[in-house]
């Protein structure tokens, strides 16, 4: 059985969006039905929008800091996760154990 937070988007439709075991969504109300394969669907309490927020926020500080070293090219690279609590976005895993991935190039000039 796999688990899914449905999140409204501004035109009023809605995405669904595969999370962790139904036992992890905590802050997430249960739709009435489930789905014909028998999947559990959660409604997020935000918009998707808000959701990307908190991510957007963390990416233009991160910009911001790396823009310090002065490098000829930035590469970052992160997983999102969805999670229960509320319907919020945390940082997944990377390769093994990374929760980020920053690949920094300085061009010999």
């Amino acid at each position: 059985m796999t688990a899914y937070i449905e999140y409204k988007l501004d035109n009023d439709t809605t995405i669904l969006v595969e999370t962790n075991s139904p036992e992890d969504n905590m802050g997430t109300t249960k739709v009435g039905l489930m789905d014909d394969m028998g999947n559990i669907i959660q409604s997020a309490e935000q918009t998707l929008g808000d959701a990307f927020d908190a991510v957007h926020k963390s990416v233009v500080i991160m910009r911001s800091r790396l823009q310090e070293l002065k490098a000829d090219e930035v590469e970052v690279t992160f997983g999102l996760k969805a999670t229960g609590d509320a319907g919020n976005f945390a940082i997944g895993k990377v390769g093994a154990e990374a929760n980020y991935s920053v690949k920094l190039k300085w061009k010999n000039t």
